[in-house]
């Protein structure tokens, strides 16, 4: 597909089943204005309206991924501040969507982390499933120097960060580089070439099956709020819809047949 750009704020292309999300405020260090968080809410709706997507790449143009709220550009509007605040139907406002909206998208998200990866940048971040950063990189979360929580579903997509960790953070908006973002374990992996890992990571769980991959998503992000009676039974009940299925057979043909496998 060509690609498509939202607000002139954010870019997505779609090659081999991998979507490419890409924000492009580089000389702001995709700083989020108004028309960033209008862009990006944008194309994760359009993330689910592709047919045949299986990963998407998020990553950030020029010298970072995103240095977080562009305070100035917002206040340019604050009669548009009241709507940030406002829940949907399922109880999701604006600024949460921006972090939770990818997953509406149904499929693994890869973020590339370099540069400043701030406030809401970081809360973005956290909303992907796996996060590959550039070691030099600096995360933080600065909402505390304006005098506010951080508020993107951070409880949410955060949920399995240790607790202290995230209290320090956003008490004292400390920066991190890449290591010990690593070591705490707000990142996945440190690559020199962020946006390229994510890119090999994202083909490779391209490559596989896609009602498997769909399954083993469907698995770990349910089965935190179950008994483990029901996260058993969970396990069962998936396993059984794969077993003998068109793309299992096929992973099975290809594995023996010494090739790669072929899921239309």
């Amino acid at each position: 597909m060509e690609k498509e750009i939202f607000c002139d704020r954010v870019s997505l292309t779609l090659a081999k089943h991998v979507a490419e999300v890409t924000l492009t405020r580089p000389r702001e260090h995709n700083g989020l204005d108004w028309a960033m968080i209008d862009g990006l809410l944008a194309a994760q709706q359009r993330l689910t309206e592709l047919d045949g997507l299986r990963a998407v790449v998020l990553a950030g143009e020029g010298k970072s991924f995103c240095a977080g709220l562009d305070m100035a550009a917002i206040m340019t509007q604050p009669q548009r501040l009241p709507s940030l605040l406002t829940a949907d139907e399922r109880g999701i406002n604006p600024v949460q969507r921006l972090a939770l909206g990818w997953r509406d998208a149904g499929v693994p998200v890869i973020a590339a982390l370099h540069g400043h990866v701030y406030g809401g940048g970081l809360q973005i971040a956290l909303g992907a499933d796996i996060r590959v950063t550039h070691p030099d990189a600096s995360l933080a979360l600065l909402e505390i120097v304006w005098g506010i929580i951080p508020d993107m579903a951070i409880s949410v997509t955060a949920s399995d960060i240790r607790h202290d960790v995230l209290r320090e953070l956003a008490w004292t908006g400390r920066k991190l580089d890449g290591a010990e973002s690593l070591s705490l374990g707000i990142v996945t992996r440190l690559a020199d070439d962020p946006q390229e890992t994510a890119r090999t990571i994202a083909a490779s769980i391209a490559a596989r099956s896609p009602r498997a991959v769909a399954a083993a998503r469907e698995l770990f992000t349910l089965a935190p709020e179950l008994s483990q009676r029901e996260r058993l039974a969970l396990e069962a009940r998936l396993q059984g819809g794969l077993l003998g299925g068109e793309e299992q057979v096929e992973a099975v043909a290809a594995r023996m047949g010494r090739r790669e496998p072929h899921f239309p």
